[in-house]
């Protein structure tokens, strides 16, 4: 178990840098570039919203934990200030995402709830694990703290990769509908937009697999080598 766990922690940590150079990459190139329409992120989202029927969804400022994010139990679209504000191709392009999540709610595809519970998850679950495990090991029984979030871990992180085709869907369909508002003019304009969206998802694992990263090196240091690693070798007799 503790060669599967350090493979697992080596993956999430390699899809983790890969997601934040990535994602930051576009993001920044992209952050430069305004819209010539002069249309913000939360008004192109609103846009969406009420072109598919779905203008009781309130788009509001984000802040916190998740800045960005679509909550499908309070119907309330969160965009961090930059993008709410923002007509930059970024503030656009992950207004035009968040509001991909909506489009799925509306034609309740379960994967999003799937997501949703996910993160939840994620968010709710790592600190008592870590919590338990430090129990374990203040009463001198490290190993079995351990062990424990060596198990749970990796089921964390596989509940969120599988998440993952749900942002590449969300981007897909938010591109269905801005073919149709066209809040760009030109084509540079549309494919900076798309371009950020398209690292959406990228964006996505990095903010996931960060968090998850971070409790397994809390996990690291309780999970020491087998027990048959320990033991000294046997002196040869003669």
């Amino acid at each position: 178990m503790h060669f599967a766990f350090l493979g697992i922690f080596a993956l999430t940590l390699a899809l983790t840098m890969w997601g934040r150079s990535r994602y930051r990459k576009v993001y920044d190139e992209e952050l430069k570039n305004i819209v010539k329409l002069g249309i913000t992120g939360s008004e192109v989202a609103e846009r969406m919203l009420r072109e598919n029927g779905m203008g009781d969804v309130k788009v509001v400022r984000g802040h916190g934990l998740l800045p960005d994010f679509y909550n499908p139990d309070k119907k309330i679209l969160k965009l961090a200030p930059q993008h709410f504000n923002g007509s930059t191709f970024t503030a656009i392009g992950v207004a035009a995402h968040e509001a991909g999540h909506a489009l799925q709610h509306k034609d309740n595809f379960r994967p999003l709830f799937w997501r949703v519970s996910a993160i939840r998850a994620t968010m709710y679950l790592s600190l008592p694990m870590v919590a338990v495990g430090a129990v374990f090991l203040a009463i001198g029984a490290g190993k079995i703290g351990g062990s424990i979030l060596a198990i749970g871990w990796p089921i964390l992180a596989l509940c969120n990769l599988i998440t993952v085709p749900t942002e590449m869907d969300a981007s897909m369909r938010a591109k269905v509908v801005l073919a149709k508002l066209k809040p760009w003019r030109g084509i540079d304009e549309r494919l900076g937009i798309e371009r950020v969206m398209n690292a959406a998802s990228a964006a996505y694992i990095e903010g996931v697999f960060t968090g998850i990263s971070w409790v397994g090196s809390l996990i690291m240091p309780w999970m020491g080598p087998p027990e048959d690693d320990k033991k000294a070798p046997e002196k040869e007799n003669g």
